[in-house]
């Protein structure tokens, strides 16, 4: 058991075995003494899908090092949004703290110790929800080996039971509140309205958005607590292109970024306060450009052209629209 990683690791899958196999030889590399494994099902009818899946879950089955395996695989298709907070719940009920990687998000080692020492420090410390393995910013803090933030990213990373619990899918609390409530909560989070707008539609249309991590960025947001993003990159997403469920499309230039790894021992910032300054350059670069979907093709019908300006205008001019007739959209795939 010597040179084994301590902290669980929880591997989401789904459809892609390259991709899959790819990720893996890095968990194997790591070694994890106890290993989550979640996998999404097929769309009924699609035996193409099927086919992938059943490859994908093949690979998973070369565990050639002493662990402890938890198989938690769907038999019918869930979606990313219900697929990986249902699989982390199976996870957080057996376990204080996990490692989390999806099919396409390629670690470097450094990440997994990186991980196993900040889950470990900041274990009591209820401020801190997330530690992050990816680095998007043009230029990340210097000095030290992290910074804290109120941005999380999803590209590896790692939390514990005690955050986890904060989550809700459904993002109840924020959809209870008067439109008002929800006006000045924006107001006193973001300075920028097109950063407000990017927010207000995200957890406005929350549950129609097929996706999961606009509740999780509301933990950190709302809740005022920090992350931790690393000050150099150690996962990159080789996942976008158009066999992806939802990184489509990369406007942000962040796909596949090189691995830089990180240097031991690491180096922890000052303060536990957030960095405004890598805030302000995340604010920029991630939700305020291109918050709003792109003008529509000139020779789409005036319906669609309705459609696509209610987007335009933000998340509060969705909420004229008809729910049975609301576009059905993934944020990140918006240009």
């Amino acid at each position: 058991m010597e040179g084994q990683l301590d902290t669980p690791v929880a591997f989401i899958v789904f459809r892609r075995p390259d991709k899959t196999a790819q990720v893996f030889e890095r968990i194997r590399s790591a070694r994890p003494r106890q290993l989550f494994l979640i996998a999404d099902g097929p769309r009924a009818g699609n035996a193409e899908e099927a086919h992938d899946c059943e490859a994908t879950r093949a690979v998973l089955e070369q565990i050639d090092w002493p662990c402890q395996v938890v198989r938690e695989y769907a038999s019918e298709n869930l979606g990313l949004k219900h697929r990986l907070p249902t699989g982390l719940d199976r996870v957080f009920a057996e376990v204080d703290r996990a490692i989390i990687l999806e099919d396409d998000c390629l670690p470097h080692p450094s990440f997994f110790p990186y991980c196993d020492e900040l889950l470990e420090r900041y274990a009591d410390d209820e401020r801190i929800v997330h530690i992050a393995g990816s680095q998007l910013l043009h230029s990340p803090p210097a000095g030290a080996s992290y910074h804290f933030t109120r941005y999380v990213h999803i590209w590896g990373w790692g939390t514990w039971r005690r955050a986890w619990r904060l989550y809700d899918v459904e993002l109840s609390a924020w959809h209870d509140m008067p439109e008002r409530m929800r006006q000045a909560w924006l107001q006193r989070l973001f300075d920028q309205e097109d950063e407000r707008r990017y927010w207000r539609y995200v957890w406005n249309n929350s549950r129609e958005i097929d996706n999961w991590d606009a509740q999780w960025s509301y933990v950190p947001l709302v809740r005022d607590r920090l992350a931790i993003n690393p000050n150099r990159n150690m996962v990159s997403n080789v996942g976008f292109g158009s066999d992806a469920t939802n990184a489509l499309q990369d406007p942000y230039g962040i796909a596949d970024r090189p691995l830089e790894g990180i240097e031991f021992p690491l180096s922890a910032p000052a303060r536990v306060e957030r960095d405004i300054d890598a805030d302000a350059e995340a604010s920029r670069r991630l939700f305020r450009r291109g918050a709003a979907p792109p003008p529509p093709p000139p020779w789409r019908e005036p319906w669609e052209r309705f459609r696509w300006g209610t987007l335009r205008l933000g998340g509060r001019a969705l909420d004229l629209i008809p729910e049975a007739v609301r576009p059905k959209i993934r944020h990140r795939d918006r240009r």
